[in-house]
């Protein structure tokens, strides 16, 4: 049985509600991110965030960033409140997967579709996670 159906304005890519689960985030096929406020059921933001889908949403701990990758290539961390991006990172290939680190929001992993995954630490260094061919 279905609550109810939430209006999106374009299609829904991928979703993930944040820590109290009271937003929900919404990276969408045209590029934006809705974010939806479950306890007014209505849309407390829209991010016009890529020029692609958005295919993976993180939200940091404190609920305060949001983390977006798209397959144009580019991952942002957004501020929730004020919809705009205050860091983007462009990588060589579409990005599948981002996800924060869950102790340490200074980090972040990016999972690109062509190359390893690779840690980003927002101080400005970034590493590759080898993978083990076992």
């Amino acid at each position: 049985e279905f609550d109810g159906t939430l209006d999106c304005i374009s299609l829904a890519v991928t979703c993930t509600f944040n820590k109290r689960g009271t937003l929900l985030a919404v990276g969408c096929n045209d590029g934006r991110i809705v974010v939806w406020d479950f306890l007014t059921r209505g849309i407390a933001k829209i991010i016009s965030a890529h020029v692609h889908p958005v295919c993976s949403l993180c939200w940091s701990r404190n609920g305060h960033k949001l983390l977006s990758a798209s397959t144009d290539n580019n991952v942002c961390i957004w501020d929730v409140l004020t919809g705009e991006c205050d860091q983007k990172y462009r990588f060589p290939s579409p990005i599948l997967k981002v996800q924060f680190h869950p102790r340490n929001q200074n980090k972040f992993l990016v999972c690109p579709m062509r190359h390893a995954a690779v840690l980003v630490d927002i101080e400005g260094s970034h590493r590759v996670i080898p993978l083990d061919e076992d």
